[in-house]
Protein backbone atom coordinates (compact mmCIF):
# COMPACT_ATOMS: atom_id res chain seq x y z
CA UNK A 1 0.00 0.00 0.00
CA UNK A 2 1.43 3.11 -1.12
CA UNK A 3 0.90 6.21 1.29
CA UNK A 4 1.88 10.05 -0.09
CA UNK A 5 1.95 12.50 2.46
CA UNK A 6 1.71 16.35 1.62
CA UNK A 7 1.36 19.61 3.97
CA UNK A 8 -1.75 21.55 2.90
CA UNK A 9 0.15 25.23 2.75
CA UNK A 10 3.94 23.98 1.58
CA UNK A 11 4.63 27.19 -0.18
CA UNK A 12 2.24 29.06 1.73
CA UNK A 13 3.33 32.92 1.56
CA UNK A 14 3.04 32.48 -2.12
CA UNK A 15 -0.19 30.76 -2.31
CA UNK A 16 -1.81 32.99 0.09
CA UNK A 17 -0.92 35.93 -1.77
CA UNK A 18 -2.43 34.52 -4.79
CA UNK A 19 -5.83 33.80 -2.94
CA UNK A 20 -6.02 37.34 -1.45
CA UNK A 21 -5.30 38.68 -4.98
CA UNK A 22 -7.86 36.22 -6.72
CA UNK A 23 -10.69 37.22 -3.98
CA UNK A 24 -9.98 41.16 -4.11
CA UNK A 25 -9.97 40.89 -8.13
CA UNK A 26 -12.92 39.19 -7.76
CA UNK A 27 -12.62 35.88 -10.12
CA UNK A 28 -15.17 33.78 -11.35
CA UNK A 29 -15.60 30.87 -9.40
CA UNK A 30 -16.67 26.79 -9.65
CA UNK A 31 -20.47 27.87 -10.78
CA UNK A 32 -18.96 30.07 -13.97
CA UNK A 33 -16.23 27.42 -14.86
CA UNK A 34 -18.06 24.48 -15.19
CA UNK A 35 -17.08 23.13 -12.35
CA UNK A 36 -14.17 22.28 -9.42
CA UNK A 37 -10.52 22.72 -11.12
CA UNK A 38 -7.87 22.05 -8.52
CA UNK A 39 -5.38 24.14 -10.12
CA UNK A 40 -7.30 27.29 -9.93
CA UNK A 41 -7.07 27.79 -6.20
CA UNK A 42 -7.47 31.24 -6.19
CA UNK A 43 -10.47 31.85 -8.63
CA UNK A 44 -12.08 29.03 -6.04
CA UNK A 45 -11.86 30.53 -3.15
CA UNK A 46 -12.81 33.72 -4.53
CA UNK A 47 -16.06 33.26 -6.38
CA UNK A 48 -17.11 30.78 -3.64
CA UNK A 49 -17.85 32.83 -0.85
CA UNK A 50 -16.15 36.17 -2.10
CA UNK A 51 -15.00 37.29 1.58
CA UNK A 52 -11.15 35.97 1.91
CA UNK A 53 -9.49 38.07 3.76
CA UNK A 54 -5.47 38.74 5.27
CA UNK A 55 -6.07 38.26 9.08
CA UNK A 56 -4.57 40.10 11.84
CA UNK A 57 -5.25 37.42 14.28
CA UNK A 58 -1.92 36.25 16.20
CA UNK A 59 0.42 38.48 14.01
CA UNK A 60 2.02 36.47 12.16
CA UNK A 61 2.43 34.86 8.50
CA UNK A 62 1.20 32.37 6.53
CA UNK A 63 -2.69 33.03 8.31
CA UNK A 64 -6.42 33.82 6.19
CA UNK A 65 -9.85 33.69 7.04
CA UNK A 66 -12.43 31.31 5.98
CA UNK A 67 -15.66 32.62 5.89
CA UNK A 68 -17.84 29.02 5.92
CA UNK A 69 -16.99 25.45 4.80
CA UNK A 70 -16.95 26.88 1.50
CA UNK A 71 -13.71 28.67 1.30
CA UNK A 72 -12.26 25.90 3.58
CA UNK A 73 -13.24 23.27 0.70
CA UNK A 74 -11.67 26.02 -1.69
CA UNK A 75 -8.19 25.93 0.49
CA UNK A 76 -7.94 22.07 0.33
CA UNK A 77 -8.39 22.19 -3.88
CA UNK A 78 -5.03 23.42 -3.82
CA UNK A 79 -3.63 20.25 -2.32
CA UNK A 80 -2.54 17.09 -3.72
CA UNK A 81 -5.28 15.34 -2.03
CA UNK A 82 -8.14 17.02 -3.68
CA UNK A 83 -6.94 15.63 -6.87
CA UNK A 84 -8.00 12.24 -5.24
CA UNK A 85 -11.40 13.25 -4.57
CA UNK A 86 -14.90 14.42 -6.56
CA UNK A 87 -16.34 17.56 -6.30
CA UNK A 88 -18.48 16.39 -3.02
CA UNK A 89 -16.01 14.40 -1.38
CA UNK A 90 -13.59 17.43 -0.92
CA UNK A 91 -17.11 19.31 0.37
CA UNK A 92 -17.48 16.66 3.05
CA UNK A 93 -13.39 16.66 3.62
CA UNK A 94 -13.92 20.17 4.43
CA UNK A 95 -17.00 19.97 6.41
CA UNK A 96 -14.88 16.98 8.42
CA UNK A 97 -12.13 19.37 9.26
CA UNK A 98 -14.45 21.79 10.64
CA UNK A 99 -16.49 19.44 12.75
CA UNK A 100 -13.28 18.37 14.16
CA UNK A 101 -12.05 21.44 15.44
CA UNK A 102 -15.65 22.18 16.85
CA UNK A 103 -16.02 18.62 18.44
CA UNK A 104 -12.25 17.42 19.04
CA UNK A 105 -13.53 14.09 17.94
CA UNK A 106 -12.23 12.51 14.48
CA UNK A 107 -14.44 12.22 11.56
CA UNK A 108 -15.13 9.30 9.16
CA UNK A 109 -16.74 10.61 5.85
CA UNK A 110 -16.89 8.73 2.34
CA UNK A 111 -16.98 10.16 -0.79
CA UNK A 112 -19.83 9.14 -2.95
CA UNK A 113 -18.22 9.62 -6.09
CA UNK A 114 -15.62 7.85 -6.60
CA UNK A 115 -16.07 5.46 -3.12
CA UNK A 116 -13.05 6.79 -1.47
CA UNK A 117 -13.08 6.87 2.25
CA UNK A 118 -11.69 9.28 4.67
CA UNK A 119 -10.45 9.78 7.94
CA UNK A 120 -9.83 13.09 9.69
CA UNK A 121 -8.01 12.61 12.77
CA UNK A 122 -7.27 15.71 15.44
CA UNK A 123 -3.33 15.27 15.61
CA UNK A 124 -3.52 18.64 17.80
CA UNK A 125 -5.97 20.35 19.44
CA UNK A 126 -5.23 24.02 21.71
CA UNK A 127 -6.80 26.93 23.34
CA UNK A 128 -4.25 30.25 23.54
CA UNK A 129 -5.63 33.40 24.96
CA UNK A 130 -4.75 36.63 22.93
CA UNK A 131 -6.16 40.10 22.12
CA UNK A 132 -7.42 40.06 18.93
CA UNK A 133 -9.00 42.85 16.56
CA UNK A 134 -12.74 42.54 16.06
CA UNK A 135 -15.00 45.75 14.38
CA UNK A 136 -17.32 46.95 16.97
CA UNK A 137 -20.57 49.48 16.49
CA UNK A 138 -19.89 51.57 19.75
CA UNK A 139 -22.85 53.02 19.37
CA UNK A 140 -24.79 50.03 20.43
CA UNK A 141 -22.22 47.79 22.22
CA UNK A 142 -21.32 49.49 26.16
CA UNK A 143 -18.56 46.98 26.63
CA UNK A 144 -16.97 43.66 25.46
CA UNK A 145 -15.81 41.48 28.22
CA UNK A 146 -13.37 38.22 27.10
CA UNK A 147 -15.09 36.03 25.12
CA UNK A 148 -14.22 32.17 23.43
CA UNK A 149 -14.11 33.03 19.87
CA UNK A 150 -16.79 31.31 17.96
CA UNK A 151 -17.26 32.65 14.36
CA UNK A 152 -20.35 31.02 13.32
CA UNK A 153 -23.53 30.92 11.92
CA UNK A 154 -26.80 30.56 14.34
CA UNK A 155 -30.35 30.95 14.02
CA UNK A 156 -33.00 32.16 16.82
CA UNK A 157 -35.24 29.85 18.68
CA UNK A 158 -37.82 32.71 19.09
CA UNK A 159 -37.89 36.26 19.21
CA UNK A 160 -35.02 37.64 21.11
CA UNK A 161 -33.91 41.11 22.66
CA UNK A 162 -30.27 42.29 21.20
CA UNK A 163 -28.91 43.76 24.69
CA UNK A 164 -25.71 46.56 24.56
CA UNK A 165 -24.35 44.51 27.57
CA UNK A 166 -24.05 40.79 27.82
CA UNK A 167 -26.91 40.90 30.78
CA UNK A 168 -30.04 41.85 31.25
CA UNK A 169 -29.21 45.22 33.07
CA UNK A 170 -28.14 46.21 30.05
CA UNK A 171 -29.91 48.70 27.75
CA UNK A 172 -32.00 47.07 24.91
CA UNK A 173 -30.74 47.80 21.48
CA UNK A 174 -33.39 45.72 19.12
CA UNK A 175 -34.92 42.43 18.65
CA UNK A 176 -34.45 39.83 16.22
CA UNK A 177 -37.46 37.37 14.53
CA UNK A 178 -37.49 33.84 15.45
CA UNK A 179 -35.96 31.93 12.77
CA UNK A 180 -33.60 34.65 11.71
CA UNK A 181 -29.79 34.00 11.09
CA UNK A 182 -27.52 36.06 12.91
CA UNK A 183 -23.46 35.78 12.68
CA UNK A 184 -21.96 34.78 16.26
CA UNK A 185 -18.32 36.39 16.90
CA UNK A 186 -18.01 34.69 20.42
CA UNK A 187 -19.85 33.53 23.55
CA UNK A 188 -18.68 35.79 26.86
CA UNK A 189 -16.45 33.98 29.36
CA UNK A 190 -18.48 31.91 32.18
CA UNK A 191 -21.68 34.37 31.57
CA UNK A 192 -24.61 32.31 29.37
CA UNK A 193 -24.60 35.35 26.57
CA UNK A 194 -23.52 35.07 22.70
CA UNK A 195 -21.91 38.42 21.02
CA UNK A 196 -23.30 38.96 18.14
CA UNK A 197 -22.74 40.69 14.79
CA UNK A 198 -24.19 42.02 11.46
CA UNK A 199 -21.91 43.05 8.49
CA UNK A 200 -18.83 41.77 9.87
CA UNK A 201 -19.39 44.41 13.11
CA UNK A 202 -20.08 43.62 16.46
CA UNK A 203 -23.64 44.86 17.47
CA UNK A 204 -25.18 43.64 20.54
CA UNK A 205 -25.61 40.38 22.89
CA UNK A 206 -27.77 37.75 23.11
CA UNK A 207 -28.95 35.14 25.59
CA UNK A 208 -27.26 31.57 24.60
CA UNK A 209 -30.57 29.92 25.28
CA UNK A 210 -32.31 32.00 22.55
CA UNK A 211 -30.21 30.84 19.93
CA UNK A 212 -28.80 27.65 18.50
CA UNK A 213 -25.98 26.30 15.51
CA UNK A 214 -26.77 26.54 12.21
CA UNK A 215 -27.37 22.60 11.43
CA UNK A 216 -26.66 23.05 7.76
CA UNK A 217 -23.20 24.34 6.22
CA UNK A 218 -24.39 27.38 4.01
CA UNK A 219 -21.80 30.28 5.28
CA UNK A 220 -24.56 33.19 5.96
CA UNK A 221 -24.10 36.74 4.05
CA UNK A 222 -23.73 38.34 7.39
CA UNK A 223 -20.26 37.25 7.59
CA UNK A 224 -19.03 39.45 5.30
CA UNK A 225 -16.98 42.62 6.81
CA UNK A 226 -19.08 45.00 4.77
CA UNK A 227 -20.17 47.91 7.57
CA UNK A 228 -18.63 50.01 9.44
CA UNK A 229 -17.16 50.26 13.21
CA UNK A 230 -14.21 50.72 15.26
CA UNK A 231 -11.65 48.08 15.47
CA UNK A 232 -11.13 47.06 19.33
CA UNK A 233 -8.71 44.91 20.74
CA UNK A 234 -10.65 42.40 22.87
CA UNK A 235 -9.49 39.47 24.84
CA UNK A 236 -10.26 36.01 23.60
CA UNK A 237 -9.85 32.59 23.61
CA UNK A 238 -8.95 30.56 20.69
CA UNK A 239 -9.32 27.03 20.00
CA UNK A 240 -7.10 25.29 16.98
CA UNK A 241 -6.86 22.09 15.54
CA UNK A 242 -4.43 20.23 13.59
CA UNK A 243 -6.16 17.94 11.79
CA UNK A 244 -4.54 14.70 9.40
CA UNK A 245 -6.48 13.41 7.14
CA UNK A 246 -6.37 9.89 5.01
CA UNK A 247 -7.96 9.16 2.08
CA UNK A 248 -8.04 4.90 0.99
CA UNK A 249 -9.23 4.60 -2.82
CA UNK A 250 -10.70 1.64 -3.69
CA UNK A 251 -7.77 -0.16 -5.07
CA UNK A 252 -6.05 0.71 -1.42
CA UNK A 253 -3.91 3.55 -2.15
CA UNK A 254 -3.84 6.14 0.61
CA UNK A 255 -2.90 9.70 0.68
CA UNK A 256 -2.20 11.75 3.55
CA UNK A 257 -2.94 15.92 4.05
CA UNK A 258 -2.94 17.97 7.00
CA UNK A 259 -4.29 21.53 7.66
CA UNK A 260 -4.56 23.58 10.81
CA UNK A 261 -8.10 25.50 11.55
CA UNK A 262 -8.63 28.22 14.38
CA UNK A 263 -11.84 29.63 15.12
CA UNK A 264 -12.08 33.44 14.82
CA UNK A 265 -14.33 36.44 15.06
CA UNK A 266 -15.55 36.07 11.78
CA UNK A 267 -15.58 32.52 10.30
CA UNK A 268 -12.54 30.08 9.98
CA UNK A 269 -8.90 30.97 10.44
CA UNK A 270 -6.36 28.51 8.10
CA UNK A 271 -2.97 28.36 9.16
CA UNK A 272 0.33 27.07 8.31
CA UNK A 273 0.27 23.36 9.58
Amino acid sequence: MKTTKRTLFAGTRRTLLAVFLSSTLGLAGCESTGGWQPDTLGKLIGGSVGALIGSQIGGGQGKIVATGVGVVAGAIIGSEIARHLSRSGQQRMAEANTRALETGRSQVWRDPETGASGRTEVAERTTRQQRVPIKVKRDRVDEIPPIDLIGATYVTRTNSIVRGGPGTEYRSIGALDADQRIQVVGKVKNRNWYLIAEDGAADGFVSTSLLRPVADETPSPSLADTGEGEVMMVDTSQTCSTNVTQVTQPDGSVVEDRIRLCQGPNGYVIEEA
